[in-house]
This record gives structure tokens, sequence and C-alpha cells, in this order.
């Protein structure tokens, strides 16, 4: 399906969901440039503030598919300033929390809010964009997310280390009140679509090469992630230009984010899933070892996070891609089902790096992430094999 609307207007949609997707991604990754501020002013363990981390991430795997399908008859402009609205409830509550407790029940209804968001919003941009440019329309919505990681991310960041960690999360507020406030007009008029078939996130007819490609996603994120969710406890100490490493690392991974983001995009559509996905994930992983190597070394931590950022989200597009293709008419729940594995992954490598933290320090972190990254190859070997190039796809 694509849309009937205006180019223009149809443009303008997608840059909306593109903002809206920006306040998503800076509150998925608050957490990881304050841990060590948290960790101190809570006073809990590193480990303890690295679950944070993984109960937004869990809460979010299980309210994805379950809000697919409990929302499936409501129009997706609600949907949509819905799902924001109660973004910034969570939110306003974490900038405001004394303790753990309320901190972490801030963290559940932001996980809510953004379980019901992102996959509508890359749901509705595939649609509004004819099937050539497909991975584009993905690289759009992921680019508002990698954007929050060059500007927003590094400003979380730095605004903990100055005037307190609560204070990133009174970012995090205005940047969702600034998300519905563009969205809530760009919505109106797009039209409802029929609502999918299907009994709910069991059904049987979603194939097994679907549930084949979700593990991939998995195993990718998880080695990802058992390594970036600790980057604040590896990457400290060191000043560059008076500035401090981490802040600056965390900037060159998000500028190098987005520039792989945008390139991403045009390769998945260009050579397919399949060879973009296995190339960015094999120089993914050579790049966390060298980060967690020389996380201290200045120039060269800051070129390594640069790499690094240019291949860490070119696996979304081509996974979303390959699904989109499998999924026909349940391309929602299959993209809620994407989503709540990513966010497992999240949890459970956060929850692994916290575990390997505490026992064996951070150099373990290596050599986990390197072991679960190519069961993730090896699995994309069997299930994306297959995708063929937009392009070829649409001609034939």
């Amino acid at each position: 399906m694509t849309s009937s609307l205006p180019d223009a207007r149809t443009k303008l949609i997608v840059a909306a969901l593109t903002v809206g997707a920006f306040a998503i991604g800076l509150d998925t990754f608050v957490v990881i440039g304050a841990l060590d501020v948290i960790s101190r002013d809570l006073t809990i363990s590193t480990g303890a503030a690295g679950w944070i981390i993984s109960i937004y991430a869990l809460c979010y795997a299980v309210f994805a598919p379950l809000n697919a399908w409990m929302f499936k008859d409501m129009s997706r402009r609600k949907v949509q300033i819905l799902s924001i609205a109660i973004f910034i409830i969570g939110n306003l509550i974490c900038a405001i929390a004394a303790n753990f407790l309320t901190l972490v029940a801030g963290r559940v209804i932001s996980a809510y809010g953004a379980a019901m968001f992102t996959p509508a919003a890359t749901a509705l941009a595939a649609e509004l964009l004819p099937p050539a440019r497909k991975g584009m329309a993905l690289s759009l919505i992921f680019g508002g997310m990698t954007v929050s990681q060059v500007a927003g991310v590094p400003a979380t960041s730095w605004i903990a280390a100055t005037i307190g960690w609560r204070f990133a999360f009174a970012f995090v507020v205005i940047a969702g009140l600034l998300a519905l406030l563009i969205l809530a007009p760009m919505m109106s008029g797009i039209p409802a679509k029929a609502p999918e078939r299907g009994n709910g996130p069991a059904s049987k007819d979603v194939s097994k090469i679907i549930y084949g490609v979700l593990s991939v996603t998995l195993f990718v994120v998880v080695s990802e992630f058992i390594v970036y969710s600790y980057v604040s406890v590896f990457i400290t100490g060191s000043l560059l230009a008076g500035v401090p490493l981490l802040s600056a690392a965390l900037f060159a991974y998000g500028f190098g984010a987005v520039t792989g983001n945008v390139a991403c995009g045009f390769l998945t559509d260009r050579f397919g899933p399949f060879k973009v996905l296995i190339a960015a994930v094999g120089a993914q992983l050579i790049l966390l070892v060298g980060l967690v190597a020389f996380g201290q070394h200045g120039v060269l931590t800051l070129l390594i996070a640069l790499l690094w950022g240019n291949v860490s989200y070119m696996y979304l597009v081509p996974i979303q891609h390959r699904l989109l293709s499998l999924a026909g008419e349940r391309s929602k729940l299959v993209l809620a089902m994407n989503s709540s594995t990513t966010y497992a992954g999240i949890a459970t490598g956060a929850f692994l790096g916290g575990i390997l933290v505490e026992i064996s320090g951070v150099t373990a972190l290596a050599a986990a992430s390197i072991l679960i990254g190519l069961i993730g190859i090896s699995l994309a070997l069997a299930f994306m094999r297959d995708a063929a190039p937009a392009e070829a796809a649409s001609a034939a």
C-alpha cells in the first residue's frame, strides 16, 4: 500500500514521525550516559543502575506486540498522539523521582508510550512511500533515533554530570512536548487503515522465516548492548580539550550513526538487506572489541566511536525491510514483534553485561559480544539470504 495523499503532505507526515522518533530515541538511551551519576546519587551499584535499562527494555518488549493488538482498531492519529502523551507523563515522573522505585515506575510508563509509538510510526512511514523507497522510509524513522544520539544523548550526559540526572529527564520531557506539538496537526487527514486480520499476537499464520529473522534481531542487539549499556564505565576519566571523553565519544558515535543511517536506507534499497546486514554486524563486532580495548585513548577512542556509530544502526533497516517483505497485511504486528525483540535484546544485553562487569570487569564484555554476534550472523545466513533489493523486487 502506498499513500494517496499529496507528495508534499506525505513528506511532512514522515518528517513529523521522525521528530517523534527523536524523542523516543532520546528516552531510550538517556540512562546510558547518566549511569554512573544515577548509581552514585541513589547509592546503588553500577550493575543495579544498569537494570533500569533492562526494566525499560523488558517492558517495551512486552508492551509492543500487546499494544499492536489492543489498539489495532484505533485510528493511527489517536495512537500516535496518545503514545507520545503517555511517554511524556512517564518521563515527568522520572524527572521528579526521589528514589529507585519511583524512577523505575516512570520508566515503565514511558516504555508503554514508546512501545505504542515506534511500531505504528514505522509501519505508517513504510506505507506512505513507494516499495522501492521502503528502505529510505525506514531509515528516516530510525534517523530520528540516531539524531537523538548526536545531539540528545551527549547533551543529557553533560546535563546529568553538571546539574543532575533528573534534569536530563526534564530535557526528554521537553523533547516529547515538542514532538507532540508537531505531530498533532500533521497527523490530521491520515486515512484509517482496515484492521489487520488475525486473532492477536499468537496468530498461527506468522511464518517460521519471520521468527528466524526475529532471532537475528535478538542476537545482534544483545551483542551490541552488552557493551553499549556500560560505555560510561569503560570510557571515563580522560579529557579531550577540556571536554569529558565520554560526552565527546557519544557525540562522535551519534554523528556516525546519523551518517550511517542515511547511507543504510540507500544501500538496502540498492544491494538488498542481506549484504548490508552481514557487513554491518561484522564491522560492529570488530569495533566493539576495539572500543573496550582502547576506551581511554583520546582521539583513537573518538575514531572508533565514530566508525562504530556508522554501522551501529545498519542492522535495523535491513531486518525491518526483510520483515515487511514477508509480513503482508500483518506489517504492524510483525514490526511490533521486532520492536519487542529489539528491546528484549537490549534488556538481555544490559543484564548480562551487568553480571560480567560485576564478576570479571569490562574486558569480558568484548569476548561475550563477539560470541553472541557470531551466532546472530549465522542466523542471518539462514534467514536473510533470500532477501532481494527493493528495485529488483518491484521490477519483478
